[in-house]
């Protein structure tokens, strides 16, 4: 009869047998192990002792109340509002955090793509904030969601879409009003003093 498992994963079972963690088919698995001629007992044994150990002279810790549950809803809220599977992502409004780029510019990312060193990002601005000068390092697209624009001499609104070609230069782009932007640019993209 073929072992199912090695030496050294029967080990592995063992120290998470004494720890509680488990699952319950491993769980039951193991226990039958423990009923055979194995290696299981030797194993349980050792961790047992290396257990007694750690715990020798410590209080118990009184796990604050409500702790387990409040710990699972903000897991099952976190898988529920983003997650990344089956080929999408998903990123809800209340997500992601907005960080001051330039003063009156904030930008929250959506989306990173670190090979390509690309990113779609939301960009709000304040009414008269500006954002400086810059290069693409590759194609910029921009779309207006709320707001205006003011850039390169033209005033852009809700609904507009700007596309910027790979090293060309964008002056200093600013708001009256403010605004809430799409961007997809790359993150090489070189500010000019």
């Amino acid at each position: 009869m073929t072992q199912k498992y090695t030496d050294k994963e029967i080990q592995e079972l063992a120290a998470s047998y004494v720890l509680g963690i488990l699952g319950t088919e491993e769980k039951a698995e193991f226990e039958a192990m423990l009923k055979g001629d194995g290696p299981a007992s030797a194993h349980l044994d050792y961790f047992n002792e290396i257990m007694k150990d750690l715990t020798y002279n410590t209080e118990p810790l009184e796990e604050p109340k409500g702790l387990e549950e409040r710990l699972f809803a903000q897991i099952e809220e976190q898988s529920e509002n983003s997650s990344k599977d089956s080929g999408f992502l998903y990123v809800r409004e209340s997500q992601g955090e907005w960080a001051e780029v330039v003063a009156g510019v904030r930008v929250k990312q959506l989306y990173e793509d670190p090979s390509r060193k690309y990113s779609t990002v939301l960009v709000r601005m304040d009414p008269g904030a500006t954002f400086p000068d810059h290069v693409h390092a590759e194609a910029e697209e921009c779309y207006i969601i709320e707001g205006d624009i003011l850039m390169g001499g033209h005033k852009f609104g809700v609904g507009d879409y700007i596309r910027a070609d790979a090293h060309s230069v964008h002056e200093a782009i600013s708001s009256e009003n403010g605004c809430l932007l799409l961007v997809m640019a790359s993150q090489e993209n070189e500010i000019l003093a």
